[in-house]
Formats: C-alpha cells, structure tokens, sequence
C-alpha cells in the first residue's frame, strides 16, 4: 500500500509537479556513505582516573564529546530519512503527478471589469423608467401606476434570484395580469431563466442597461423597453469558469384603462442570449463556457454590448465577438 502524501498549502500545490526517479534509475545510483565520527579514545592514564573517579572538568569534557556525537547522529539520521522519503518505490503511484489548484475566483467587482457592462447599472437601478405624464386618454397617475407595474414584471422576470436561477414562476405571475399569469412554465421566453444545473450565479449583481419608450396608440399607450441584462455565471461546482451572459430583451406593453381599473398586457417580446447554443427552442437559456464547442458555422458577427441597432429575432446563428 503506498505511503500517504503529506498536506501541502494551496500556494505548493498550485506550481508543484513531481517526477519520481523509476527503479533502473535508483538501482543505477550510489548510495552516499555516511561515515560517523569515532568516539574520542581515551589513554590509559585517563582510563584509570576515571575508574578511580577522575576529575570533574574532565568528566565534563566526556560528557560533551557524546552529546556533540549524538547530535551528529540524530541530524544524520534525519537526513538519511528524507533521501528514503524522496527514493522511495511506490508501485503503485504514477511516475509522474502534477497537482493543479483552481484558478482564484475573483473579486465580484471583477466578474465586469474589461466589458460594456462595467459601466451598466446594478439591478433594478438599470431599468429607468421615463417622468410620467398624461397621455393616450389616461391620467399621469394612471401612467405613473403603469409604470410601476411594468417595472415589476422586468424585475421578476429578469432579476428576481428564483426565477433565474431556479425556474420558479410566482414572482413573475404574481406580477402579470391574472389574464397571462397562468401557464409559465411553458412560456419560459417570458423570462431569463437559465436550463436547470447549467448555470450558478458568480454574484448576485446583475448589470442592467436600457430604454423605455412609451408612446399614445389608438387602443391606449404603449411602452416599449429594451434592455441588456448581463449576468456571470459558472457551471455547477466550478467557479474557475466564469462566463459573462448577455441577453437584450424587448417587452412591448399595452396600457389602458378598463372598468375602472389600470391594465398592463404585454403583446409581444423578443430575445437573445450570448454565449449560448442557437438550437435550443425550448426558452431556456444554456449558456456556453470558455472550453465549451461554440456554435460554430455562423457567417455573421454579432456584438451583444451593440444596442444602436434594433435586435434581430429570426432565429439566425451569429457568432459573437465578444460578452
């Protein structure tokens, strides 16, 4: 049974890479020969003072002599274990074992640092909405409460920890119109949700950056937001592979006023994820980490942080550039 490694700290395991010498390479060596120093001989004249008692002093003396031996011996001896320790035939071991450590994760504030979204906003501070005013035949009260409503229903669907980490759907109904609260959890393109165990929250900030556009229609008012929620993620149990995601996500909403009552309906929505595979339809998002195959084949190039162009959602594969 090979003998058990000694601990090491994280900083010699992390650079270590041991290569043991192999049998023919220990047979061929020689040995070093450890010579003791003799026991100082003591003369006859000395040999008789002793047995008659001696002198103190030279008692002394002898007895110095031996201890200076004895630490020879002991500081020999150690040194002689570690040339064993390091020649030893482990069989069974591998002739040769590099030890890794993971990368250092870093600090939450890095997880950004070097992409657009250094500068985005944390959270719901990165959904602004506009000053409200009355319009489309609704007073600016009812605008402002259509405005609270719409920001709630970004925050539970892109921001709320359940629902994009987990695939829970209460925050989210719980902000819909009863009218589009049931079902969720088919209609996962409602929300950014990542595919169960695809994805663990690096930190729970999430950078926010976009608009919201209302606008009169003849049916009410319409407010349009776009935004770019990105997170990083790593998969499960391994926090050496953090992986930027962005996702640009439009919701157009209707606004109107029926029976007494202000009411939010979303009547349409679009959105895309980077890094993520383009073959997946079921509305879960699986991001693709550093290492991963990419999605390769794409004729066009895509820039995620690019939000001076209105998005794209015809199913297309673009490779992007950069997250």
């Amino acid at each position: 049974m090979p003998d058990e490694l000694p601990p090491f700290d994280d900083d010699f395991i992390a650079g270590a890479s041991i290569s043991e010498p192999s049998a023919r390479q220990r047979a061929g060596r020689r040995r070093p020969r450890v010579r003791l120093p003799r026991p100082p001989r003591r003369s006859s004249r000395s040999s008789r003072r002793s047995a008659r008692g001696g002198s103190g002093g030279e008692a002394m003396g002898y007895l110095k002599a031996s201890g200076l031996v004895g630490g020879v011996v002991l500081v020999l001896g150690a040194a002689a274990t570690g040339m064993w320790w390091l020649g030893r035939d482990d069989s069974s071991a591998r002739s040769s074992v590099t030890f890794r450590s993971p990368s250092p994760t870093p600090a939450p504030s890095d997880f950004f640092a070097g992409s657009p979204a250094a500068s985005y906003e944390d959270g719901e501070a990165g959904i602004v909405m506009p000053a409200a005013a009355a319009m489309a035949g609704l007073s600016r009260t009812d605008v402002e409460a259509a405005y609270a409503r719409v920001k709630r229903i970004l925050v539970a669907a892109d921001l709320d920890p359940a629902t994009v980490y987990d695939g829970d759907t209460k925050a989210l109904a719980g902000a819909l119109d009863p009218g589009q609260a049931k079902g969720l959890a088919s209609r996962r393109v409602w929300m950014n949700a990542f595919a169960p165990g695809s994805a663990v929250a690096a930190t729970p900030t999430v950078k926010v950056h976009g608009t919201v556009t209302p606008s009169a229609a003849k049916d009410g008012l319409t407010v349009r937001t776009d935004h770019n929620f990105v997170y990083a993620v790593h998969p499960p149990k391994r926090p050496d592979r953090v992986q930027r995601v962005v996702v640009r996500r439009t919701v157009t909403f209707t606004v109107s006023r029926e029976g007494g009552d202000v009411r939010v309906w979303i009547s349409r929505m679009g959105r895309v994820a980077a890094p993520a595979p383009c073959s997946i339809t079921d509305g879960w998002i699986r991001p693709i980490y550093p290492g991963d195959p990419g999605g390769g084949g794409a004729s066009q190039t895509e820039d995620p942080y690019d939000m001076s162009k209105p998005p794209v959602y015809d199913g297309g594969c673009r490779q992007v550039i950069g997250t």
